[in-house]
């Protein structure tokens, strides 16, 4: 029986003259500092391995990627939008289970270190090259960027989020 190879992430657009990509995954790590070697790309019916050189993160689930495979900024046009694949076992190895990327977040309470508690996470909007939490804070919404800098704390038992805000961002 042919390996099974599940989608985590793709690529998004080249950056900068190294051939290196955007990236954004679908699923939750267990730890950035366990990333998988290489991911499979699709190419002509067939998957192949991509192994990783580099990898520079942006947020949670996204961030600048260099393959071996990929030296040119137009080598690496051909691929933008290429799906990564892992084995279903790398998946069980570098990924959490039962999270479908941080979609976990909705429902919960979102805090701010110094104005307390904000509201409830409604919606995780993920665009390209930016996550954000939707939050309903009484009639209003607000809309969260969801970055390493703004997040200090996540509590899953209490299923919390607690963030340090820049001044003004709630008022905007």
């Amino acid at each position: 029986m042919a390996e099974q190879f599940i989608s985590v992430g793709k690529l998004g657009k080249p950056h900068g003259i190294s051939g290196a990509f955007r990236f954004l995954l679908h699923r939750e790590l267990k730890s950035k500092k366990k990333f998988p070697s290489h991911f499979m790309i699709q190419q002509k019916g067939s998957f192949l391995p991509w192994f990783i050189i580099a990898v520079e993160w942006l947020g949670f689930s996204e961030g600048f990627i260099l393959f071996e495979e990929i030296s040119t900024p137009e080598k690496a046009k051909l691929y933008s939008t290429s799906e990564l694949f892992l084995s279903e076992k790398s998946v069980e190895s570098f990924f959490k289970k039962h999270v479908s990327g941080i979609n976990y977040l909705v429902g919960y309470k979102a805090m701010e270190e110094k104005e307390g508690e904000i509201g409830i996470i409604e919606e995780v909007i993920e665009n390209p090259g930016q996550i954000l939490c939707l939050v309903k804070r009484g009639f209003d919404e607000i809309m969260i960027p969801l970055v390493d800098e703004f997040v200090s704390k996540i509590d899953k038992r209490k299923r919390e989020i607690t963030f340090k805000l820049p001044e003004g961002l709630l008022e905007l």
